[in-house]
Formats: structure tokens, C-alpha cells, sequence
């Protein structure tokens, strides 16, 4: 197939908007599945994991390859709760382009706003798909203009619904001016191709009039062409759709009913239609590892090798590891460098993945995503390339973890099992994490929320076979500091028979970014000797990993190594690491510590009759209400609410509305906690 036919998608939605249900029903018009793979009934082709099947949510971002008409579309399904952010994060990262799956009824909810926040982040074009137009209280146009309300987008719609709600039986293409009907007897495959509904006629050419405004800005002929009044052609509105989408500054609307199986084969249409290809990208930028130079690679087979690993998964065989190819090729059996630990890797085996089923490549070339079996030194986040051509490409950011729990093996001789097996899931999930509390030796792991814990522990008890006992979810406090402060730290000791002397100054003050530490060294290499800077770093790093002078991790600091000594003959990297690591504790003993909290965004949805006593209890949780709309019959109730108020609240929510509530969450940020708080952290 040729290379330009390549498309790399996502799925991405709120929990519940239908996208997982899409995307099955892609692989089966697409022939790649002969059955209908349905979420409720734990049949989803995509969400393989029992865990996901169980539950009927998407857990992890699964890919798959299907052929479509002239194009090959690799598509990335991911989830669409908060707890697993991070892997719409890495996917995205990769894609060339998203589909964004929107409810006909709930519209741009809560977690709408966070995926097209970080699609927005790396600048991936995107269509949208309202779905589930079958439903009561389903709004094509309502959605529509939420979306360009609360999402700042150039939306505009290049379908419009025949019908509402149950009524809702196919849509009519904008384009080229045809209706479109799902049959329902061959599962909506033949799709039948019809004149406009009269009754349709005047608002199909009312908007067809928006979309060609709309397309006109991205197309000198075609804006010459409607202001001249001439007849616009479906080729000459496409190709001016596909302009302004692929610039970012236009994105397309499409309507259907996934379940019911209607509107899914003009979608992917118009995957073809509208989304990049790679050649149609710029450029990938990156630096020399080596020497920190600007390195730029084309999207093409021609240009040295070079990719991004975006997702690990622990297998007993070997860790497979997803890459996006951006440049050359990659022929199993070849040998590449890891550009962040200056290591080689060969990749013994390449696979197409179809959600978890493998099928075995010779060969993959720029612009393809697929996984490899033999990496060693290669984990999410790491350019891998050619090691004669070396790259090192921007990483995916991920979130802060905002919660934490004691875990024990039920055993003792388990532990050491509990603890490799935790470390494998730490390397499939970068929001995951664990270590040992230096102050009591318990093990204590991290994440997302209370739902990404509760699947690590299930997947240790299925998978790995470990039962463990689980404590009470815990908030993942913070420590910082407002401002500046100095610090020295000398080592002047004799070791053996030889004198040993190390002096470092630090500066610590607050961060530039929102996330963890930063270090830099300013040291030179009068100062101290060139072969002993790594010593003082790394010392610095485990000083700020093992947390500041209240017991909590530090986050929002900036340490600057400022200056330095020794004396001739007397110079050690035990001496320079020690006398960093009391300089850092120096510092950090003279300034003002402020405890930080994580707080959440929510969007909570109840009936009306409910609002006065869901308030109440809110505003008993230390929220901050700040936006209340009256929506059909539902009050919709926007703020921020620290992360440990929310502990228990679902079923409270429950509780309060006879179980008609519905509460969303997604991380916002880290504040300080109010004095009452902070008291408890006080040495």
C-alpha cells in the first residue's frame, strides 16, 4: 500500500460518549472483525483486559490497523476516565490526528475538556463525532455549539441528522449534498445513498452555506468562487476542508448513533478525507544527545531511523514496546541506541499490533506505530535510533500522582515477588509508582486515583498472582517553598590514610513550571573538577526525591548548584556527593515549607429537586462552586474541590440524589491547604 495512504488516529472522549463503541464498529466495516464487539456485554475487541470487559470502561490505550478504501488507519482507542489520562497523554503524543467522540446528550463534559486540552497540546488535527443522536434529549446543534462555546474550536458541521432521537435514521453529507441511510438489516454495512429530504432542503443548504464559509478561509479559489456566487464543487470543498483541518484551525463535524450503527463508514471516510497523512506534517525537531545541537528529521523511509517509545507493556517473554517510527526504517534483527541511557537495543522481533493479538513485521517504515520484542534499556518516553544518527526527541508529560496507599504481601515470601511485579507495572505505567517508606518499611504505591489503584492491585492478584493487603487511600501531599534560599555544604573529613575535602553552594527556590523539581548546574570546571559534576547531580536528585524537611516529596523547586571547591590532592566523588547533599539540607532547613494539596475539577450533574441539599453538603467539603447552569431539568454544578474531600463521595452523591447524581473528576493542580490542614505536617 502506498506510504501517503497512512493514517495514525486516536479515539478520544469522556467516559461514556460511545468511543470504544466506534471504534468496534470501524473493525467491523472495515472487515477486520466478523462480529460486533459491544462494550456492555464485555465483547469488545479492543478492551481485551478483564479488568476493562468487566467493568465496561477502556482502560488501557489499545492499537490496532484496519484498511479502509484507499487508506491504511492506525487507530489508537483510548480510555476516557481520569485515572487513566496518562495514556490518552502518551498516544497522543504519536497520532497525527483524533477523532473526538462527543455525547448527543451530555455534550462537553468534564474529561471532553481535558483530552482536547492535550490534543491542543501537540497540535493534533481532529473531526468530531456527535453520538448516540438516537437518545432522548440528543441534540446535534446544542452540542455543536457547546463545543465551540466551552472548547474555543473552529467547529462546523459537515453533516447534519435526518431525524431526532428515536426518530434519528441517517444523515445527510453537507459535501455532497446526499442523504445517507444504514440498513438495518446487514448491521447498517450498505449504506444507501439518497436525494435530500425536502423537509431537509432549505436547512441542509443553510448549512452547507456556513461550512463553505467556514472552508473558504483556508482557499483562495474557493472563496473567489463563492463570492462570485459560482457553484462549489464536493472536490473543491474537500480539499479546502482538509487545508484548515490539517492547519488546526478548522475542525469538522460528523453526527450517528455507533450502537445502532449509523453514521460510523462516513467517519471513517473522512478519516481519509481530512486527517494528515504523515508527509503531511513538519518536520520532527529534536537535539544531538551527544552534543546538545538541534537535530531536524523528514517524515520519510530516506532519513536516518528514529522513533518514540510511548507505551510498555510487561510480558514474562520480554516487555513489548509500542513505537512511532517518524523517520527511516526498521528491520527486525537491527541494532539501535537509546539516545537517554546511551545504550544499544535490538529489536528481535516487530509486531502490527490488533489490540492484544500480534502479527509478525520483517520491516516497518517512517509513519507506522507498532510494537517490538527485545529492548532491554528502553522504556516510555525514549527516542531510539540509528546509532550512527542520533536523536533525542521531546518525551510525553505526565500528571503528578495524587494518591497513595500502604500495600503488603498476605506472606512474607511473597515480598520479593510483590516487589517485581510492581516494578513491571511501573514500567508500563508512568503515572504508576512504589517505593518503601523510609520511616515505617512499608511498601506504598501511587497514582492516579482511587479506581487506577484498585486495578493495579486486581491485576496483581489475576495476573501475577500476588494477594496483598491493600490500606485506606491517602492523599499525596507536598512540600515547597515561596522563596529563595541559600545553602553550603562541606565535607572535610579523613578517609583511610587520605584527606578529603568537597565544598558546594546551592541556591533553592521555587520552580518555573507547575510540575516537580528542576536541577542546574552552574558549576564550571575551575570551581570544581569536570569529572566529579555527575557526583553532585545525582546526589541532588536523591536528595529531592527523598522528600523535603516536613517528611512530604518536594515539587515546585528549582535547585541551582552556584559554586563549589576543594583542595588540591583532596578532591573525591563521595566527598562533592556528600557535601551537595548537605548543602540541599542546609537550604531547605532555612526557608518557610508550605504544604501543598492536590485539588480536582468536577462537574457534577443532578436533577433539579436534588440541587439545595447537594450544595449544602458541598459547601462542607471546602469546594469552590463557581459555575451552576440549568440544563433540560439538571442542574450542572462546575468547580474545584480538594482531592481528599472526594473520598467516598460517588456514593454520597448517590446518597443525597436517590441515585440519579453523576459526579466527573480530573486533576487541576496543586494548592496550598488551609492551616488547619498544614498543622498536621508540623515538625
Amino acid at each position: 500500500m502506498a506510504k501517503r495512504s497512512i493514517r495514525n488516529i486516536g479515539v478520544i472522549a469522556h467516559i461514556d460518549a460511545g468511543k470504544t463503541t466506534v471504534s468496534e464498529r470501524m473493525l467491523y466495516y472495515s472487515h477486520k472483525e466478523h462480529r460486533m464487539g459491544e462494550v456492555h456485554s464485555g465483547t469488545a475487541t479492543m478492551d481485551w483486559m478483564p479488568e476493562e470487559q468487566r467493568r465496561g470502561i477502556t482502560i488501557t490505550a489499545a492499537a490496532t490497523t484496519i484498511d479502509w478504501n484507499d487508506f491504511q488507519i492506525n487507530i489508537i482507542d483510548t480510555p476516557g476516565h481520569v485515572d487513566f489520562t496518562s495514556e490518552v497523554e502518551r498516544s497522543l503524543r504519536v497520532l497525527d490526528g483524533a477523532v473526538g467522540v462527543f455525547c448527543g446528550t451530555g455534550g462537553v463534559q468534564a474529561q471532553s475538556e481535558t483530552v482536547w486540552r492535550q490534543a491542543d497540546t501537540y497540535d493534533v488535527p481532529r473531526l468530531v463525532f456527535i453520538n448516540k443522536l438516537d437518545r432522548i434529549g440528543s441534540n446535534f446543534f446544542r452540542v455543536l455549539e457547546a463545543i465551540r462555546a466551552k472548547l474555543g474550536s473552529n467547529v462546523v458541521a459537515a453533516q447534519v441528522p435526518i431525524g431526532r432521537e428515536k426518530d434519528f435514521d441517517g444523515v445527510v453529507d453537507l459535501v455532497e449534498r446526499r442523504a445517507l441511510r444504514f440498513d438495518s438489516q446487514s448491521l447498517g454495512e450498505k449504506v444507501i445513498e439518497e436525494d435530500v429530504p425536502e423537509e431537509l432542503a432549505a436547512e441542509v443548504e443553510a448549512c452547507r452555506e456556513k461550512l463553505i464559509e467556514a472552508a473558504a478561509e483556508f482557499d483562495d479559489g474557493l472563496m473567489e468562487s463563492y463570492v462570485e456566487g459560482r457553484d462549489i464543487s464536493a472536490e473543491e470543498l474537500r480539499a479546502a476542508i482538509r487545508t484548515g483541518t490539517l492547519l488546526g484551525n478548522l475542525v469538522p463535524v460528523f453526527a450517528g448513533a455507533a450502537l445502532r450503527n449509523l453514521g460510523v463508514q462516513p467517519l471513517m471516510d473522512a478519516v481519509g478525507h481530512y486527517l494528515p497523512a504523515p508527509e503531511d506534517l513538519d518536520a520532527v525537531e529534536g537535539t544531538n544527545p551527544h552534543n546538545g545541537a538541534e537535530v531536524v528529521r523528514s517524515l520519510n523511509a530516506a532519513e536516518p531511523f528514529c522513533a518514540l517509545a510511548f507505551k510498555t507493556v510487561a510480558d514474562s517473554h520480554g516487555d513489548l514496546v509500542y513505537i512511532r517510527i517518524y523517520s527511516g526504517k526498521l528491520k527486525a534483527g537491527a541494532q539501535v541506541l537509546n539516545s537517554r541511557t546511551g545504550k544499544k537495543d535490538r529489536a528481535q522481533k516487530l509486531y502490527l499490533m490488533h489490540a492484544n493479538h500480534r502479527e509478525q513485521l520483517d520491516e516497518a517504515v517512517a509513519g507506522n506505530i507498532l510494537a517490538v520484542v527485545g529492548f532491554r534499556h528502553t522504556s516510555t518516553g525514549d527516542t531510539i535510533s540509528d546509532p550512527a544518527n542520533a536523536i533525542a526527541l521531546e518525551p510525553p508529560v505526565f500528571p503528578e500522582r495524587v494518591i497513595t496507599m500502604a500495600i503488603e504481601p498476605i506472606s512474607t515470601e511473597d515480598r520479593d515477588k510483590l516487589l517485581e511485579c510492581l516494578e513491571k507495572l511501573a514500567r508500563e505505567d508512568p503515572t504508576f509508582g512504589w517505593k518503601t517508606d523510609k520511616d515505617t518499611g512499608q511498601l506504598v504505591i501511587s497514582g492516579m486515583g482511587e479506581l487506577h489503584l484498585e486495578i493495579i492491585v486486581e491485576r496483581l492478584e489475576r495476573e501475577f498472582k500476588v494477594e496483598a493487603n491493600i490500606g485506606k487511600p491517602r492523599v499525596s501531599y507536598r512540600q515547597t517553598i515561596m522563596e529563595a534560599c541559600e545553602g553550603v555544604g562541606i565535607f572535610d573529613h579523613k578517609l583511610g590514610e587520605r584527606s578529603q575535602y568537597a565544598e558546594i553552594r546551592v541556591n533553592v527556590g521555587p520552580g518555573a513550571g507547575a510540575g516537580s523539581c528542576e536541577i542546574v548546574n552552574t558549576l564550571s570546571k575551575e570551581d570544581v573538577p569536570l569529572e566529579f559534576h555527575p557526583a553532585v547531580v545525582e546526589s541532588l536528585e536523591a536528595a529531592v526525591e527523598s522528600g523535603g524537611t516536613l517528611g512530604l516529596p518536594l515539587m515546585r523547586i528549582r535547585v541551582t548548584v552556584t559554586g563549589g571547591g576543594t583542595r588540591q590532592g583532596e578532591a573525591s566523588a563521595v566527598a562533592f556527593a556528600t557535601a551537595a547533599n548537605v548543602a540541599f539540607d542546609n537550604a531547605l532547613n532555612s526557608s518557610q515549607s508550605f504544604v501543598l494539596e492536590p485539588t480536582m475539577r468536577f462537574e457534577i450533574q443532578v436533577p433539579e429537586e436534588y440541587y439545595g441539599a447537594v450544595s449544602t453538603d458541598l459547601n462542607q467539603r471546602r469546594t469552590d462552586i463557581r459555575e451552576v447552569d440549568l440544563e433540560g431539568g439538571l442542574r450542572i454544578l462546575r468547580g474545584l474541590v480538594p482531592l481528599a474531600e472526594t473520598f467516598g463521595y460517588t456514593s454520597r452523591l448517590r446518597s443525597l440524589t436517590q441515585g440519579r447524581g453523576t459526579i466527573s473528576l480530573q486533576p487541576e493542580s496543586y494548592s496550598a491547604v488551609p492551616k488547619e490542614v498544614a498543622a498536621r505536617f508540623q515538625l
